[in-house]
C-alpha cells in the first residue's frame, strides 16, 4: 500500500572516483561517516519524529510518511524538520570532507524492511540524478506548493506564516531558478560554539580547493567545484567585518581566489 510522505535521496558527490582511488577501510569509513550523520537509527521506522532511513551503497533514502502516527496525533513541523535535519547533515559532512547531492520531493512511497518503491521514490531520485547537478539538495518545487495545501506538513505550534518563514530560511533559489537547501547560511546559525564558525568555513574552503586542484580548466567535475567556490565566496562577502575582527582574521583568509583555484582564473581573464 502507498502512503504520502516526504521523500529525500541523497549521496556521496564523486563516490565513483572514490571507489577506484581508496582503500576498502577509506570506503568503509566514508560509508559509516555518511550513515552517521544522517540521523540512522535502525529502531526508527517513521512512526515517530525521526525518518526511517535506508542505506544501499552510497544512497541514503529517508523518509517522513504524512499519516505516522506521531504527526497524525500532533502535527510537528514534518517539513522544516526534513529540512533542518539535511542543514545538519550537509554541514557536519562537510567538517569531515564529505559533499553531497540529492533531491526531496513528496509523493506516494511503499516501504518495508527490504522493499522500497513509487513515484514518490522516483521523482526523488530523478531531482538528485537530473536536476541537482551540483554538490546541492534540490528542493521540488511540488513540495514546496504543498506546504500551503497540506497541514500535515506544518506544525500545529506555529501560525502559516511562522512556519513557512522558518522553512524559508533553509532555502535558497539560485541563478537557474532552483529551490535548494542553503546548507552555508543554515549551518553557521546552528553551530553552539560561535568559534567552530570559522572552523566550518576553513573547512568548507579546503574542500573545495583540495577536490578542484587537479583542474586547470573547466569540465564537468570542475564545474560542481566552481558552483561550490561561487556559493562559498557568496557567503564570505556578507559577513560583517566584525566577524573577521572578532577572530583575527582577514576577509582574504576564507575568500577562494582565483590563484587558489585556476578554473576561476582562467575564467577571471
Amino acid at each position: 500500500m502507498y502512503r504520502a510522505a516526504v521523500i529525500t535521496f541523497v549521496d556521496i558527490l564523486g563516490f565513483k572516483a572514490l571507489v577506484s582511488s581508496c582503500t576498502y577501510d577509506e570506503i568503509r569509513s566514508k560509508l559509516e561517516t555518511v550513515l552517521k550523520f544522517s540521523g540512522f537509527d535502525e529502531e526508527e521506522d517513521g512512526e515517530g519524529f525521526e525518518p526511517r532511513i535506508i542505506q544501499f551503497s552510497d544512497s541514503i533514502i529517508r523518509i517522513r510518511p504524512l499519516d505516522s502516527k506521531t504527526n497524525s496525533e500532533f502535527p510537528y513541523g514534518l517539513a522544516f524538520f526534513e529540512l533542518l535535519d539535511l542543514v545538519h547533515m550537509q554541514g557536519e559532512l562537510i567538517n569531515h570532507g564529505i559533499c553531497l547531492r540529492g533531491g526531496i520531493s513528496i509523493g506516494d512511497i511503499h516501504f518495508e524492511e527490504k522493499t522500497i518503491f513509487g513515484p514518490g521514490f522516483v521523482r526523488a531520485y530523478e531531482l538528485e540524478s537530473i536536476y541537482a547537478k551540483y554538490p546541492r539538495v534540490v528542493v521540488d518545487p511540488k513540495l514546496i506548493d504543498a506546504l500551503s495545501t497540506d497541514n500535515r506538513l506544518l506544525s500545529s505550534h506555529n501560525s502559516w506564516d511562522e512556519e513557512i518563514s522558518s522553512i524559508r530560511k533553509n532555502l535558497r533559489r539560485e541563478d537557474d531558478g532552483v529551490y535548494s537547501i542553503d546548507y552555508l547560511r543554515s549551518f553557521l546559525g546552528e553551530i553552539d560554539e560561535p568559534e567552530d564558525q570559522p572552523f566550518f568555513l576553513e573547512n568548507h574552503k579546503k574542500l573545495i580547493l583540495s577536490n578542484s586542484k587537479a583542474f586547470g580548466e573547466l569540465n564537468p567535475i570542475s564545474a560542481k567545484y566552481l558552483w561550490m567556490a561561487h556559493y562559498h565566496n557568496t557567503v564570505i562577502s556578507e559577513l560583517t567585518d566584525k566577524f573577521f575582527d572578532a577572530y583575527e582574521m582577514e576577509r582574504s583568509d576564507l575568500e577562494i581566489s582565483p590563484k587558489e583555484m585556476p578554473v576561476l582564473q582562467a575564467l577571471d581573464l
